[in-house]
């Protein structure tokens, strides 16, 4: 959910409610209310939340899913690309993303 996603990263990164608020323009008060899920924010506020976390919109709001079988089998390229995950507690841009898929691609090319 929305609310345990901007209260995870916030506290991941080791940030006050307060600074973040500050950073993207709001009242303290209402970002609590985001985490409380009193609230949501609106598309413009849902935007820079977002662009402060460097995570995606849809990152935000997408429903968690569950895989039905642990046994499935996940291609890691896909994963890499697409994938939730950080590396030294930041999660990384696309272009990170695609720069990190092609040295693990190169390292399985036939040559």
């Amino acid at each position: 959910m929305f609310k345990d996603k901007i209260r995870f990263l916030r506290k991941h990164q080791e940030l006050s409610q307060e600074q973040i608020a500050k950073e993207i323009n709001i009242l303290q008060s209402t970002y609590s209310h985001y985490e409380q899920g009193i609230s949501e924010p609106n598309f413009e506020t849902l935007k820079r939340i977002a662009n402060f976390f460097d995570v995606s919109i849809d990152y935000l709001l997408e429903n968690d899913r569950s895989v039905a079988d642990s046994d499935e089998i996940v291609d890691f390229n896909n994963f890499i690309l697409n994938g939730r995950y950080t590396i030294n507690s930041k999660f990384l841009t696309d272009k990170e993303r695609r720069r990190l898929n092609n040295v693990i691609s190169a390292m399985y090319d036939d040559k």
